[in-house]
């Protein structure tokens, strides 16, 4: 293992940047939680994971191709700014090269965007301008009705470029002669720890899980510098994990209490994580934390539709309006379907989500110092994050690895 990756998109410079960056600030991470809050509420499943990110930036594709109420209630959602969409596609297209400058020696961090259309359309110019200056979207006719070809070929272009994380995203089943559009993104991230945990010190210990189970799991353990915080209004400690070479970090959020993780998740409502960051100072920690390998794959439809509070109403009815998109056809959303993963281990990290919208025609310690001890053997939160934008989130109620 050895570094980190994502994918995205976006492009600017000059003097738009503070508003660029107020931007990544608040809309990323608005977004961020608000998804989070509606996917925590689904118990079935122990472990989450998802990037922010990816799903964004391919509702970005959307917006770029929709018009009046259907392009406003994209615009809100996703927290956009710019007056039209050119310089909303520069505002984005700025944030995107900005985060992929963090790919280098000791880290990959990337994000590609690919639309897939039926060959009976054509593009609307415009929108084909747009995705490919600003999300440098690739485009390709297929054939939808040869489904096992075009699911085969999106699937590969999704595992090339999330270097074989992200497979089957799409299933030859979800495919049919209505389709009129796919837009994917994908996002891959691979970096190595700051500060490496020696393998030699890995141990097994007790993970306290959600449904009160101690679980045996292997715990990395460290002497460190790091950024750390003591929260009393989350009831809750956090810690920054930095990535060599890079601004990015793993940030842990531990809830004081074993089985604190669902309250400290109601109180996230009101907090953004970029507060959270802004409290912490360097302290000397003693870090004990699972290694955790996780995987998560979700239909987002019924999550964008169900819970208002998103502000998108329109987007998958009759009443959408994607005519800026392709010639010749009226067009709805029928699915938005978000694939990633995460595997965390004494190297590093190693990242990638993958999310596509498809469009259809509608039918060491010194004792000189305090050390604060930081033991993650209970459920926790984490986000992979920079000091703008949060690249992926979710909780750990019981490690896998």
């Amino acid at each position: 293992m050895g570094s980190m990756t994502a994918l995205s998109l976006l492009l600017l410079l000059g003097s738009l940047l503070s508003m660029v960056q107020a931007d990544r600030s608040t809309g990323d991470t608005k977004f961020a939680l608000k998804l989070f809050r509606v996917l925590v509420r689904d118990k079935s499943r122990p472990n989450i994971v998802f990037s922010p990110s990816s799903i964004r930036t391919a509702l970005v594709l959307a917006y770029l191709g929709a018009e009046d109420t259907t392009a406003e209630e994209l615009k809100q959602t996703l927290s956009l700014e710019g007056s039209d969409k050119n310089d909303v596609g520069q505002r984005f297209a700025h944030r995107l090269a900005q985060e992929q400058k963090q790919s280098g020696d000791d880290a990959q961090f990337s994000y590609a965007n690919c639309i897939y259309v039926a060959e009976r359309y054509r593009f609307i110019q415009a929108y084909q301008e747009l995705a490919g200056k600003y999300l440098r979207a690739s485009a390709e006719n297929v054939n939808f009705g040869e489904r096992m070809k075009v699911s085969q070929q999106i699937n590969s272009w999704v595992a090339a470029k999330t270097h074989d994380q992200i497979k089957d995203l799409i299933s030859a089943d979800s495919l049919s002669s209505d389709t009129a559009a796919i837009l994917i993104n994908a996002i891959y991230f691979k970096a190595q720890w700051e500060h490496a945990f020696s393998e030699s010190l890995t141990a097994v210990h007790d993970f306290a899980s959600s449904d009160g189970k101690k679980v045996k799991t292997s715990f990395m353990f460290l002497w460190e510098f790091f950024r750390y915080a003591e929260l009393p209004s989350l009831n809750a400690t956090a810690l920054e994990i930095r990535y060599k070479g890079t601004n990015i970090v793993l940030l842990i959020i531990l809830p004081l209490e074993e089985q604190g993780l669902y309250a400290l998740e109601k109180k996230l409502s009101d907090v953004d994580l970029h507060e959270i960051s802004s409290q912490m100072r360097r302290e000397h920690v003693q870090l004990q934390m699972p290694k955790f390998k996780l995987e998560f794959e979700v239909s987002l439809k019924p999550v964008l539709q169900q819970f208002f509070q998103l502000g998108i109403k329109t987007m998958f009815d009759p009443n959408a309006d994607f005519s800026s998109l392709v010639e010749g056809a009226e067009m709805a959303i029928s699915e938005v379907k978000h694939k990633a993963f995460i595997d965390v281990n004494e190297n590093g990290t190693t990242a990638a989500a993958s999310t596509y919208v498809e469009v259809m025609v509608k039918s060491v310690k010194l004792p000189n110092r305090k050390t604060y001890p930081f033991i993650v053997d209970h459920p926790f939160l984490f986000a992979i994050k920079d000091e703008h934008s949060t690249f992926f989130l979710g909780h750990v109620n019981r490690p896998y690895y």
